[in-house]
């Protein structure tokens, strides 16, 4: 399934779906985060479908049940500029690693954390954003890596089967 394109379903089909998960899906996810990644995946010209699939898929399908919590707004597990840094002589006592809360980016809506999330992925695909750049880790990704959503497997999560999973989820917001 191909990052960079049209969308590979309606946004009605993908409410249709998403409204009859049985799995779970927190009412946020439906009413509030499908529109700004819609919106922010067409503006990009990413195939909106793998991007709500792959926010369903990191944000435990909006109900947040990691580190990042959902005030952050971040819908894809973004981590923050200088995932490193050491901020122990500060009030934090442990420094920013790994799935810590303060290790993830915090954006000021979910628009803001839609757009960072798709061009992050516009990034990784090779694509430039020639816009303002609310990624705060575009900088990092020096080449292209990843032509589909299945190449995301091993690069942008550690997981061998990442983006297998995510167009499992495609596929069915598509059905």
């Amino acid at each position: 399934m191909r990052i960079i394109g049209p969308p590979s379903a309606s946004l009605e089909k993908v409410m249709f779906n998403l409204n009859i998960d049985t799995n779970g899906v927190h009412p946020r996810f439906v009413n509030e985060m499908v529109n700004p990644l819609w919106d922010a995946a067409i503006k990009y010209t990413i195939d909106p479908v793998g991007v709500i699939a792959q926010a369903y898929k990191e944000t435990g399908m909006g109900n947040y049940t990691g580190k990042v919590k959902p005030e952050f707004f971040n819908t894809c597990g973004l981590k923050v500029r200088y995932q490193n840094l050491n901020f122990t002589e500060y009030a934090n006592p442990q420094p920013l690693l790994g799935d810590q809360p303060l290790a993830h980016a915090m954006f000021a809506s979910w628009q803001v954390g839609a757009i960072a999330h798709v061009q992050h992925l516009r990034i990784y695909a090779g694509w430039p954003v020639d816009d303002i750049i609310l990624d705060p880790r575009y900088t990092y990704i020096t080449n292209k890596w990843c032509e589909n959503f299945e190449d995301l497997s091993g690069k942008w999560a550690p997981a061998l089967d990442y983006g297998q999973k995510i167009v499992e989820i495609a596929r069915r917001l598509q059905a």
